[in-house]
This record gives C-alpha cells, sequence and structure tokens, in this order.
C-alpha cells in the first residue's frame, strides 16, 4: 500500500525536479543534441560559449522554463519583465555552459557508485518537504529510499533523477576545488572581532575645505586640466543616444470600473446583511490575500496605523455591523468592528479592488491598433495629434541605460532603438511595463565617443581645485597639532582659530560618523591614537579633521576566545561564496562569448 502510494506521487516529485531543476536537467540534454540528438530540423546557432555552440533547440526550452516560472502560474509578463528574464536566463545559460567546457578541462568526473551514494543519501532539496517523504511532520529518509529503490518505480522518473546527479555531483567537485583557495586564520577572525566589537568615542575639528580656502588662494592650470583629463578619460566617455517621439498609454481603470468596484462591495455587505456569515464571505471574496487567509480578521490595530478614512470610518461603525462601502486607494472596503478600546480596534475586512474591466481593455488596445495604423502612414507626431494624444517629443534613449523619464525601467525600448536593423523613421511595437504601453519613433541615432576636453573642463577644475582647497585647508589645520604640541587643549588651539570643537556619540568601526564619515582615515585614527591624546590632520572624506580620543572600549581576547569557532566557520562561509563568486566572474570575464540571438528569426517570438 505505502509503494502504491509512493507512485501515485511520482508525478508530483518528478514536477517538483523539473521546475527545482530545470538548468540541470536541460543542460544534462545538451550534450545529446550536440551529438545529433536534435534531429535534422532548421536548428541554428543562437551564440557561442569559449568555442562551443549554443543552438536554438537548447537556448529556446531553458528560455522557455524561466518565463515560466516568473509567470508563477497564469500571470502574464510585461515586455519589460521577459526582457529581464530572458537576459538572466542567457547569463545562466552561458554560465552553465562555461562550467561544463571547465569539467572537461580538468577531468572531472563520476562514477556510478557515487552516483548511487549521492542517490540514497543526498535528496534533493525541495524533496525534503515533499509529503510522500514526510513523518510526523518530519523528513523520513527510509520512505525517500523506499520509494527510488522500489523495483515498480517509473524507470524514467530514475533516469532523470540520475541525470540531475549526473550533472550535478561534478559541479559540486568543481565547486570543492575552487573552495579549497579559500583560508580564514585565527587572526583574520581577531580583526573582524575587534572591528565589530570596538567603540570609540573622540571630541574632533573639522575643517570644510571649500569654506576656509577662497578660490584666489589656490589656481589651476592648464596643463594640469589636460593631465587630469588624460588619465581619466574612461570617465568621459559619452554613451551612444537616439532621439524619439514616445507616446504613452496607461491601462488605467476608469469611472466605470469604480462604480462597478464600488457596488461590487456594496452587493458583498448586503449578502452578510443579509445573513451570511462575514468570514465566508471575506475567505471567498476579498482581493486581500493576506486578510482572506484568515476570513478577513486584521486583528487589533491602533488607529494610526490605519489608513486615516479607515481609521475614521471604524470610529464610527456599528460594533459587530459592516459598514461600508469605503474607498481608499486600494479600492473598496466593507469593514466589521469586532472591538473598541482605547485608541485601537480589532476589525474585519473586504477589500473590492478596482481592476480595469474588459470593456477598458478593449478600448485602450483599439486606440493602440488605431494609432499605429495612422502613424505607419504618417508619423507618431501626426497619428497622436490626429486622436488627441499627448506626444513626448525628442525622448532621449542612452545605451548604458534602462531608465525612460515618463516611462520608467524599459530596457526594452533603447534594446530597438540600437538595433542596427532599426531604420531612422521606424515605428516600434507597443512595449508594455508597469507605467502602461509605450510606443517609439526612432528620430535619428549617435555613436558613442569621448566627451572634448572643452565640454568637460569646467568640471576638472572643479575636481583639481577641490583637491588643491584640501591641501590647502590641511595645512592650515596643522596649526591646531602645533599649537598642542606648545602646551595648548584642542579647545584652546581650535579656539585661536575660531573653529568649534565637536563631540561624537560612542561608535563602532564600521559605522557612520557624523563629520567624520565611514570607513574613512578619520575613523582609523579614532582606534589607532591612544585615549587622551590628539591625531595629526587626517582625512574623514571630504574635509580634513584633527580629532582627541575621549574614550575607547578595546575588544578582548576572553570574548573572542568565546565566539571564535562559530566567527571562522561564518567568515569561512563567507570568503568561500565571495571566492566563488570571483572566479565565476573572471571565468566570464575571459571567455569569449558571441550573441546572435538578436539577429536570428527562428523562434523570435520567444525571445
Amino acid at each position: 500500500m505505502f509503494m502504491k502510494q509512493m507512485r501515485g506521487s511520482a508525478k508530483y516529485v518528478m514536477g517538483i525536479l523539473t521546475v527545482a531543476f530545470v538548468g540541470w536537467l536541460v543542460l544534462s540534454g545538451i550534450n545529446d543534441i550536440r551529438t545529433g540528438g536534435g534531429g535534422s530540423q532548421l536548428n541554428p546557432v543562437v551564440g557561442t560559449v569559449a568555442g562551443k555552440d549554443i543552438h536554438y533547440s537548447e537556448w529556446n526550452p531553458y528560455l522557455q522554463n524561466q518565463l515560466t516560472v516568473a509567470r508563477q502560474g497564469d500571470r502574464s509578463l510585461t515586455d519589460e519583465e521577459v526582457r529581464v528574464v530572458t537576459d538572466r536566463a542567457w547569463e545562466s545559460l552561458v554560465s552553465s555552459t562555461l562550467l561544463e567546457a571547465e569539467l572537461e578541462r580538468l577531468g572531472i568526473e563520476i562514477t556510478d557508485s557515487e552516483i548511487r551514494e549521492a542517490f540514497l543519501n543526498q535528496p534533493p532539496p525541495e524533496l525534503l518537504s515533499h509529503p510522500a517523504f514526510q513523518t510526523d511532520g518530519k523528513f523520513d529518509i527510509e520512505k525517500y529510499r523506499r520509494f527510488f529503490t522500489d523495483p515498480s518505480t517509473d524507470e524514467n522518473t530514475l533516469l532523470q533523477i540520475e541525470a540531475y546527479y549526473r550533472s550535478l555531483l561534478p559541479r559540486q567537485k568543481l565547486q570543492g576545488l575552487v573552495e579549497g583557495g579559500t583560508y580564514v586564520s585565527e587572526q583574520d577572525a581577531w580583526r573582524f572581532y575587534r572591528d565589530t566589537n570596538e567603540t570609540a568615542r573622540v571630541r574632533f575639528v573639522r575643517v570644510d575645505p571649500l569654506t576656509t580656502v577662497p578660490d584666489s588662494a589656490v589656481a589651476v592650470t592648464r596643463a594640469e586640466v589636460r593631465a587630469y583629463y588624460a588619465d581619466h578619460e574612461d570617465d568621459f566617455k559619452v554613451p551612444a543616444t537616439a532621439r524619439t517621439n514616445m507616446v504613452s498609454l496607461a491601462l488605467q481603470p476608469t469611472a466605470a470600473d469604480t462604480a462597478a468596484a464600488r457596488e461590487r462591495a456594496a452587493a458583498l455587505r448586503d449578502r452578510i446583511l443579509g445573513g451570511e456569515a462575514f468570514t465566508d464571505v471575506a475567505t471567498a471574496e476579498s482581493g486581500d490575500p493576506a486578510t482572506a487567509a484568515n476570513g478577513g480578521d486584521m486583528g487589533p490595530q491602533a488607529r494610526s496605523d490605519l489608513d486615516p478614512v479607515l481609521a475614521e470610518a471604524a470610529s464610527k461603525a456599528r460594533i459587530g455591523r459592516p459598514t461600508g462601502p469605503i474607498e481608499t486607494s486600494f479600492g473598496f472596503h466593507v469593514l466589521q468592528v469586532d472591538r473598541r478600546w482605547g485608541d485601537s480596534v480589532a476589525l474585519h475586512q473586504i477589500l473590492v479592488p478596482v481592476d480595469v474591466s474588459g470593456t477598458t481593455e478593449d478600448s485602450v488596445f483599439s486606440l493602440m491598433d488605431e494609432l499605429e495604423g495612422i502613424a505607419l502612414r504618417t508619423t507618431l507626431l501626426a497619428a497622436a495629434d490626429s486622436l488627441g494624444i499627448p506626444v513626448r517629443t525628442d525622448i532621449v534613449l542612452s545605451d548604458n541605460s534602462d531608465f525612460i523619464p515618463g516611462a520608467g525601467a524599459l530596457g526594452v525600448a533603447p534594446d530597438w532603438a540600437f538595433d542596427p536593423e532599426t531604420e531612422i523613421g521606424e515605428l516600434s511595437p507597443f512595449f508594455e511595463n508597469p507605467t502602461g504601453f509605450h510606443v517609439f519613433e526612432l528620430l535619428g541615432r549617435q555613436e558613442g565617443s569621448i566627451a572634448a576636453i572643452e565640454d568637460v573642463e569646467p568640471s576638472i577644475r572643479q575636481i583639481l581645485l577641490a583637491r588643491k582647497k584640501k591641501a590647502e585647508a590641511a595645512r592650515i589645520a596643522a596649526n591646531i597639532t602645533t599649537a598642542i604640541a606648545s602646551g595648548a587643549s584642542l579647545d584652546e588651539a581650535a579656539g585661536r582659530l575660531g573653529w568649534n570643537v565637536q563631540e561624537s556619540e560612542t561608535f563602532r568601526r564600521g559605522d557612520f560618523v557624523p563629520g567624520l564619515g565611514q570607513g574613512t582615515e578619520a575613523i582609523g585614527a579614532a582606534f589607532g591614537t591612544p585615549v587622551g591624546s590628539v591625531s595629526g590632520v587626517v582625512d574623514p572624506g571630504d574635509a580634513v579633521a584633527v580629532l582627541q580620543v575621549v574614550d575607547r572600549e578595546d575588544a578582548t581576547r576572553e570574548g573572542f576566545d568565546q565566539v571564535k569557532g562559530a566567527l571562522l566557520d561564518q567568515l569561512k562561509s563567507e570568503r568561500t561564496r565571495d571566492y566563488v563568486q570571483q572566479w565565476l566572474l573572471a571565468l566570464r570575464k575571459n571567455a569569449t562569448v558571441e550573441d546572435d540571438r538578436a539577429r536570428l528569426q527562428q523562434g523570435s517570438n520567444s525571445f
């Protein structure tokens, strides 16, 4: 009976594996495709990674699965969301292909006995919580083993999980080799403990160069400007740009949609007044999933924590009787106040959001079709004018930014504008993102370049002027240390120059300290200068300062010894993660990757 129940769960088990391990399962079939398993259909190369071709038949299933996961069921994705998921999927497939090449280069192989050992003792994480393998709410390794070792278990299930392990285990070995390059010493752990536990408090004089040093006291020469420009050429790169006209149409609820939501909320209230239980109606009908799951129960609330409109309604409502509809920015609410005391209230709610109706959608889509039809015959400007739609002219798109003023994040638009196949004067498709639908008309493109020195000279002069003022301010501030060396106190030395002494709160090395910055030379001096002593001139970031340590609490070895073991484990884990990430980035940076997806037409609807 047990195995019958387990076999009945097989399709659900594989469903978990398919979603959770799609990367491994898809990639495990790549070699079959490369060796002829893909059949004789047209199967173009969409890219090349480290000399290995990635075919459409590999890329498209991988992408489609990522899109399915992103949709989280039946949720539709905007054009911008599709672009983001597609880019991430491509980078993921590139990384996996690079790992595969590295495994081949290092000759890492897995034996059948290693697979069996992992099969029996290393269950996929997503199966640990599956009900089929639970006993008294805990994962039961014996149930897991019996299921996968039973002779009647579907062979395809076993083969697919074996493919998962054949892909996973070599990568685990490779990661082990990479992680072998990390090491955390006790001294490393002590420094971390010290830096996060030591505290200091200081008094300091801060000298602002911009207000202390007049412009006339420093000068920047043309030669210095030219030298800075030559040394920082990358800072003056001007990205490629594209000039466009843009029309945006928001898919927003109309007055009719608002009225329909109000009527629905009133009908739900009437059902409760007619005898239905508030909790039953809320569970079935409320648009707020957080409270609907509890029958609309919002629990005790301070009135100040509620939307002001709800708070006012809750203060006037009859106890135990539904009231509404009450309109807020979230939609229409039906409330039932259970209890009031002091400034608090316990209540239930039903939320009816104001959704865009099918009629409204149809009208917007019809307007989009009409606008596009006219624009294709004339221009976007003329089409918008004929329909009375606002149009924004000369919207500049940049190839290094996904943000578009008035539209928000919409990287698909620059992708279209900078595509060599897009012609000047061409009309884009409508691109959708959370702010609405946006259509562009390409007016012109400008290649990226390096800004001319004449254009950036004023900003360079400001940078160099600030540097020279800071150096001059440091020279002036040195008078404080000179006076202190002659016997003056910090207050006396600062007072002679007309400066004030400030005092900090107690802080740790990693804290931001007003006036001293975060991670600056001044912060370091607070922990390196003896208590009661005055530092030299130090740099707090955008000024200069002299400080006196008032108090410091040093970390102790006794305290360190109590947490040393856990701290070493933590730092080892963090350093390993960072090291592996750097190794992967280096692998990606040094690899030759050719991306030909954009110019391929086959399967373009999937892209």
